[in-house]
């Protein structure tokens, strides 16, 4: 896995988000946490490769009876919701709501170049209805990454959203997004 780092507010956003939003840091799953190299007692600054598996560890927590794919799409889910209930996510996503689906999946390269050090997107536009975003890597989690932007395209309020992705022998990833 290539080297990089999620940005420590990246991390911080998700320990509240999502770890104590949902009451999952018992003793016993920090430790487990702590083990991989993520402190949620003290979010910083993590390599890639912590992250990703903190991202499956907590999958498997969450939800202990879906399967991985489907446990990581809802983690993607509710770190987007868990933002879109603060102060800032609420102000972004009126915002981007006023923009419509189409700009905002257009300009969310520049939502990544500060969640870490790694992921570029690059997207194109099919359509008034639908946008690929080529990811350079989705790192092995490709369903979080779904996740994320189909909870995205829901409280941007597209109709029927819908994201499929597929790899590229380049081992990036496109993820096409579109809505009714």
């Amino acid at each position: 896995m290539e080297d990089g780092v999620i940005s420590s507010h990246t991390v911080e956003a998700f320990v509240q988000r999502v770890l104590l939003r949902h009451g999952l840091l018992s003793l016993e799953f920090d430790k487990q946490l702590k083990a991989l190299g993520f402190d949620a007692s003290r979010p910083g600054e993590v390599k890639l490769q912590v992250w990703v598996d903190a991202l499956r560890l907590i999958a498997k927590q969450a939800q202990p009876n879906a399967n991985e794919p489907d446990a990581l799409e809802w983690v993607g889910r509710e770190m987007v919701r868990g933002y879109a209930d603060g102060l800032v996510g609420k102000s972004l996503f009126i915002l981007l709501r006023m923009m419509g689906p189409r700009r905002a999946m257009l300009r969310i390269a520049a939502n990544y170049k500060t969640a870490d050090s790694v992921t570029r997107v690059t997207p194109v536009e099919r359509g008034a209805n639908a946008v690929d975003l080529e990811f350079n890597s989705d790192f092995g989690v490709p369903t979080y990454v779904k996740g994320v932007l189909l909870e995205s395209l829901a409280l941007l309020r597209a109709a029927k959203p819908e994201v499929k992705f597929s790899a590229l022998a380049s081992g990036a990833t496109v993820f096409s997004t579109s809505w009714a």
